[in-house]
């Protein structure tokens, strides 16, 4: 990893700092809810949280890209673009649920090369970065060897899957593993990249859902695509199947597409 890199990942450290303290200052008050055109809720935490990281970026790096969920794209064919999702899991920062997370990551030509997994909440946060070992709280994060999908524990948001191939694929996946919970937010990618679980399968995600797990994920030892096997990258379609190692991955992969 080159010295501009370096750099990169000592700046998202220190935007997901600023976001730990701007989502905290919020968290479990009482906050106005509004509903965006999905229908999906947001709030003055959501707002100011991407706003504060968006004026940091803007300032440290004027000709990079930012990406967010709350505001329209900037320099949206910059090479290197920052994409954000202030508060991944906003029903449950509503709720006062603490698997709320800050997600940000640095993408190059579209592709991760840096990715933070922020849960201010739990005081836990995961970094990765392309070529390199993943971290939790500064200590090596590593993915379960559960390699049989019997033998696997299994998250699922389980009620956004809108095409049937998916959604019946899961229904069959979560007949076969050993447990399951449905519900986890941003939170479940890091329990994976911990080893605490083996398996996650979201769909109908934004590339601000998904962008920054990719390298926490694989730096862990674990593999991430779309549902087709496909990499992940800005232009990906929503599908994302994270697993804890190639083996368990590809079976996941061929039953999903069989």
């Amino acid at each position: 990893m080159n010295n501009s890199f370096q750099e990169y990942i000592i700046f998202a450290n220190k935007l997901a700092d600023e976001a730990s303290i701007t989502s905290m200052k919020y968290f479990r008050t009482s906050i106005d809810i509004d509903n965006k055109i999905d229908e999906s809720p947001v709030t003055i935490a959501d707002k100011n949280t991407e706003l504060k990281i968006r004026s940091m970026i803007e300032k440290e790096y004027p000709d990079h890209g930012i990406l967010g969920e709350e505001f329209d794209s900037i320099n949206p064919g910059a090479e290197f673009t920052w994409v954000i999702d202030p508060i991944d899991g906003t029903r449950s920062y509503i709720a006062g649920h603490k698997d709320f997370g800050n997600l940000i990551s640095l993408t190059q030509n579209k592709k991760p090369i840096i990715g933070i997994i922020n849960c201010p909440a739990h005081n836990e946060r995961w970094i990765g970065v392309q070529s390199q070992d993943s971290t939790f709280n500064k200590q090596p994060a590593k993915t379960s060897n559960v390699t049989k999908i019997e033998n696997a524990y299994l998250f699922t948001s389980g009620l956004y899957f809108d095409e049937p191939q998916l959604r019946n694929a899961v229904d069959k996946i979560t007949n076969k593993v050993r447990f399951y919970r449905y519900g986890g937010d941003c939170y479940m990618y890091g329990m994976l990249a911990s080893g605490l679980i083996d398996i996650v399968i979201e769909d109908t995600l934004k590339v601000h859902d998904y962008m920054a797990l990719v390298n926490v994920i694989e730096g862990a030892g674990g593999k991430i695509t779309d549902k087709y096997g496909k990499e992940i990258s800005t232009d990906s379609q929503g599908s994302v199947v994270a697993s804890a190692n190639e083996k368990l991955h590809s079976r996941l992969i061929s039953l999903i597409n069989e």
